[in-house]
């Protein structure tokens, strides 16, 4: 081949393989999935990015989902009643009947979680503690503020080393610090604030999430022991209600938790639609965790809160396995991994139904770990935004809240304004 030919082979491989860089969508739930992210020496860093393939919480490939969070607490026969029937052996009318008396008792409500960093969110955790000698009705007021702040999408009080571990997903960091923050940080009863930066959601009330390794997506992990251990201590849910529980909970497709037949019925629209939309987005896509959520506080127990802090020359691969491990231990019901922040790794027990002692010596044993900062939470103000308060008249109240625009920071911006409460500004 000639010295021109050569260069000009060369250069039309360029060129095409420009083109077909040009063409790749790196859309999620497809092998392009994130490949933008292999192209430099090192991957970017960051907690948000906003990927393609997500859909807006109105869309219609989440109709499914929305039908069902609708019409659920009153037509129970929203879930796969066949499916649940064959995997708990109950008659469909008793189904009914349980699942209608967990959800009107409020020991259960439907939920979603979103894998909000595909959203280009970051999940912020943090950490209050309140300064030695903080009189209880600060505390109350504080805890009341919280509930009001629809911003604050997941937050629990507690009692131990640290007083509030709450949540927000946000896409500005300033907007954290200025619009949820600023109002109370500086008071003189606050000791300090830890704001816990989330790398990795792993699992979230006993449901395995987005950042699940292997083949956990969507699991609902109970070890036999402790789920004894659950029917025993209380009274409210029996061995069937909970077979229920899980069953919904389990399905190996999201295409198997619901009956598309009724939602076609419920909605008017097309029931093969419906199913083919939901199974890209969650099964394929995995933006979007659906699941029933168990309402702890009204079944007599609290939830024991480990934050864990690793030697800083610890590397994060390191980091990653041992979060790895945790995760299979079924005990830990919530586990998340950190990143840029005081603590490295946040851990979730039932405090009554778990041995404490056994986790603890369990997070020892790693001698990477520096410290383990524990704290006992009886209240959890919300869930992913879906509001716990039933003695306010709040149940199931969701704020999905976006601070997209929003300059907190300055004084010219236009807040907006969510909740209607003139305390919470």
């Amino acid at each position: 081949m000639y010295l021109w030919q050569t260069r000009f082979a060369e250069k039309y491989h360029k060129e095409d393989a420009a083109m077909s860089e040009k063409q790749k969508n790196y859309l999620l739930g497809t092998e392009q999935k994130q490949e933008w992210m292999r192209k430099g020496f090192f991957a970017p860093r960051g907690l948000g990015f906003l990927e393609p393939g997500i859909v807006s919480l109105d869309s219609a490939e989440l109709s499914a989902f929305n039908v069902v969070k609708s019409f659920y607490q009153n037509y129970p026969e929203v879930f796969n009643m066949a499916y649940i029937s064959e995997k708990t052996g109950l008659k469909v009318d008793d189904i009914k009947k349980r699942f209608s008396r967990m959800y009107h008792e409020h020991l259960i409500m439907f939920v979603k979680n979103s894998a909000v960093s595909t959203y280009g969110f970051g999940l912020y955790w943090w950490e209050v503690k309140l300064k030695e000698g903080t009189s209880p009705e600060f505390k109350k007021k504080l805890a009341s503020w919280y509930q009001e702040k629809d911003e604050i999408c997941t937050g629990y009080e507690t009692e131990g080393e640290f007083d509030f571990f709450n949540g927000n997903h946000m896409r500005t960091l300033d907007n954290l610090l200025y619009g949820v923050m600023g109002p109370w940080r500086d008071l003189p009863e606050i000791e300090y604030v830890h704001i816990c930066p989330t790398r990795r959601d792993l699992r979230d009330n006993n449901v395995n999430q987005f950042d699940a390794p292997g083949d956990g997506y969507r699991k609902f992990i109970w070890s036999k022991e402790q789920k004894d251990a659950f029917l025993k201590h209380q009274n409210k849910i029996d061995a069937s209600d909970f077979a229920i529980i899980d069953a919904i909970n389990n399905t190996p497709s999201i295409g198997d938790m619901f009956d598309f037949d009724v939602l076609a019925k419920l909605s008017g629209l097309d029931a093969a639609q419906m199913k083919k939309d939901i199974i890209e987005i969650i099964d394929h896509r995995r933006i979007v965790v659906p699941m029933i959520y168990l309402n702890f506080m009204k079944v007599g127990l609290t939830q024991q809160l480990f934050l864990v802090r690793l030697f800083q020359n610890v590397p994060c691969y390191r980091k990653a396995q041992i979060v790895d491990e945790l995760q299979e231990i079924p005990e830990f019901n919530s586990v998340a991994e950190f990143t840029d922040a005081y603590y490295d790794i946040y851990l979730q027990a039932y405090t009554e139904i778990s041995d404490l002692d056994a986790l603890r010596k369990k997070l020892e044993s790693y001698a990477e770990v520096e410290d383990i900062k524990m704290a006992t939470a009886p209240r959890l103000f919300r869930r992913w935004v879906a509001r716990l308060d039933d003695e306010n008249g709040y149940w199931e109240e969701c704020v999905f809240t976006d601070d997209i625009n929003q300059d907190r920071a300055s004084a010219q911006c236009v807040k907006c304004r969510f909740s209607g409460s003139e305390e919470v500004k």
